[in-house]
């Protein structure tokens, strides 16, 4: 949904048009609640929404909290870099300029993106992530590459919160991804898609990224939908 420069502005008509036919939004996404509560400032809505991969859940006046905190997280996260001797950069220790370097995210989010409770994006050699991921798999957790991190949760996913938000409100689900992380969401969605992904995925593909692409994918559907 979200341009270059990390804003949604371009989608607020259109969100509202959908809105207006009573076809509602959910954004489920590994983004802090401050940083999901932003972008649904920039569309003029007040929405149901799933932050950091699930793990706190809104919809309907309800707040719903699971897994593991981030301090716990964190400490497991450096307990297995020096088991297997290997350096890691977690997103709550990144300098700034480093924070917005990495994912060209504009400064005025980057204290948005660090409000984390249930999560911790982190930056790990590819040469050592299958041997950290097998650690962080015998102590529960689940991991997953999107938006240029790994990122990990225990006792929450974002499939947890579409059935959880689909128990709310009913109807069906058109689920829109972009990463592997999101498989688990889509796996719950009547109508998955998967964007610019090479075709490995099980998942229906359309090519590109952005509002654009997103729009025209959600008008597309619909179409087929509506017949």
């Amino acid at each position: 949904m979200l341009d270059s420069r990390y804003t949604a502005r371009e989608l607020r008509v259109f969100v509202r048009s959908l809105i207006n036919k009573g076809i509602l939004l959910s954004i489920i996404s590994s983004k802090t609640e401050k940083e999901i509560l932003y972008h649904l400032d920039e569309l003029g809505i007040e929405a149901s929404f799933g932050a950091e991969n699930g793990c706190l859940v809104s919809v309907r006046k309800k707040r719903y909290e699971f897994g593991t905190g981030s301090s716990i997280i964190k400490g497991d996260l450096l307990k297995i870099s020096k088991k297997i001797s290997v350096d890691i950069e977690l997103l709550s220790e990144m300098e700034g300029e480093r924070i917005k370097n990495y994912t060209k995210l504009p400064e005025h989010l980057i204290p948005l993106a660090r409000m984390r409770r249930f999560s911790e994006p982190f930056i790990v050699s590819r040469g050592k992530i299958k041997e950290f991921t097998k650690e962080l798999c015998s102590l529960g957790y689940a991991v997953w590459l999107g938006g240029g991190f790994y990122q990990i949760s225990k006792g929450c996913s974002k499939g947890r919160a579409v059935r959880i938000i689909r128990q709310h409100i009913g109807g069906y689900a058109i689920g829109i991804g972009d990463s592997e992380n999101d498989y688990d969401m889509l796996d719950e969605c009547d109508y998955p898609v998967i964007l610019n992904n090479d075709g490995s995925s099980k998942y229906r593909s359309f090519k590109g990224h952005g509002p654009e692409v997103w729009k025209w994918t959600v008008e597309k559907l619909l179409e087929e939908i509506n017949g």
